[in-house]
């Protein structure tokens, strides 16, 4: 999965809620991060209890069902399909045909930046960056091995059948990976099943993609933006109500090599880290979207990435490698 915990809770703010208790959760099993779920309710405190452990059961469904690391049993789970890529397809649950559909739409709408089908590519870094954070002796890889593996990222591998419910990699050495998209769609996932069970007022908050419910508009949670450079400062804050925010940084999955840092977001074009920012901020009303745009604006310069917000009506607060911050006017 993608990011660690990269918001800061400077403030929650609500408009007369003074009656409504605070019901804090934390998860730590989920999505290989730390995740927290806050609920104002006047139910009794078992009521919202099982509210939470309902959640929780549905949020550890999802962390397996998106897994490329591990199987489990009697499920068809994102390994299953990557392990039977070039074999046959794989009849998967709703939630994960879902995802890998947006994943390949996804890939249009960042002009080629969100590629959920370079699994081949990603491995070789996560790789790396395991065996350097466990103590091991650290290493880059060459870009003969990674050119080599981004020969088996073309998107158009991942076949879809919906009336099958199946998903099948046509080429037996591409592999897929969810994890610029997966916490986005869970969030959203987990907001809706809130609203269903009739809260009126969380926050959820998945290893820094947050996501807010306030069925009172007047009703706002205001998250600070960590600094890249200083986790004791803020860059800015912002405002949500009924929307996500998501950041992307430089700063939270690497290791060192030869006195540089290589972080876990990687640029397509060069298959190495993305240069060209310390830190990218979303708000959405879709968490889904602003995972996946917090990636994309991240990997390209600021002027591109400026393009594609403006393209797609995007909030954004950029931190580019030079410590300049930059912002969209439509931020609140």
């Amino acid at each position: 999965m993608k990011k660690l915990l990269l918001f800061a809770f400077i403030l929650m703010l609500f408009t007369g809620c003074s009656k409504q208790k605070k019901y804090d959760y934390t998860y730590f099993d989920v999505f290989d991060t730390y995740s927290t779920l806050t609920i104002y309710s006047n139910k009794p405190k078992d009521e919202v209890d099982k509210i939470n452990n309902q959640l929780h059961l549905e949020l550890q469904n999802l962390h397996k069902l998106f897994d490329i690391y591990n199987n489990y049993e009697n499920m068809n789970n994102l390994k299953t399909v990557n392990d039977n890529a070039g074999i046959k397809p794989v009849i998967v649950d709703k939630k994960l045909l879902d995802l890998i559909e947006y994943g390949k739409n996804a890939y249009s709408l960042t002009d080629g930046n969100l590629n959920i089908a370079m699994g081949s590519v990603l491995k070789i870094w996560h790789t790396c960056r395991e065996n350097a954070n466990n103590g091991n002796l650290p290493s880059i890889p060459s870009f003969e091995t990674l050119n080599l593996a981004s020969k088996n990222t073309d998107i158009n591998s991942i076949i879809i059948d919906k009336n099958l419910s199946t998903i099948y990699i046509s080429n037996p050495n591409t592999s897929i990976d969810v994890g610029s998209i997966a916490k986005g769609y869970c969030a959203d996932y987990g907001i809706e099943f809130l609203k269903e069970k009739g809260v009126d007022i969380a926050l959820l908050n998945l290893g820094g993609n947050v996501k807010s419910l306030n069925n009172n508009l007047k009703e706002t949670f205001t998250v600070g933006v960590i600094s890249p450079n200083n986790s004791e400062q803020f860059v800015d804050k912002v405002k949500i109500s009924n929307q996500s925010a998501v950041s992307s940084g430089n700063y939270q999955r690497f290791f060192e090599y030869n006195g540089e840092k290589y972080h876990h977001i990687i640029d397509p074009k060069t298959l190495y880290p993305a240069n060209n920012n310390k830190s990218v901020t979303i708000v959405s009303n879709s968490s889904l979207t602003a995972d996946t745009f917090s990636t994309t604006l991240f990997i390209l310069p600021y002027e591109q990435g400026k393009e594609l917000a403006k393209k797609h009506n995007l909030s954004v607060i950029w931190v580019d490698i030079n410590n300049k911050v930059y912002k969209t006017e439509n931020l609140q």
